[in-house]
């Protein structure tokens, strides 16, 4: 949590005055994307905790290889 505060303080330090940012913006951190996401969070972050809990460690170690094969393939088509 303090490493995230400092990183967000440092977001909005850097870019307090910045040329272009678009309105709503504190520094380089866009409100209305910040509470969109704190919103979200806040009804699915139980939601993964319950499905840690409840599915197998193999098939939780598969999902998540699966999505970092898909995120990685999605990585290179984008840099070519």
């Amino acid at each position: 949590f303090p490493i995230a505060l400092a990183g967000c303080f440092g977001y909005i330090v850097n870019g307090w005055n910045a040329a272009n940012l678009p309105p709503y913006s504190f520094g380089y951190i866009y409100l209305p994307s910040l509470f969109g996401i704190v919103v979200v969070s806040m009804f699915t972050a139980p939601l993964g905790a319950r499905l840690a809990q409840t599915l197998p460690v193999p098939k939780l170690k598969k999902c998540f290889a699966l999505l970092l094969i898909v995120v990685g393939i999605r990585m290179l088509l984008k840099a070519l």
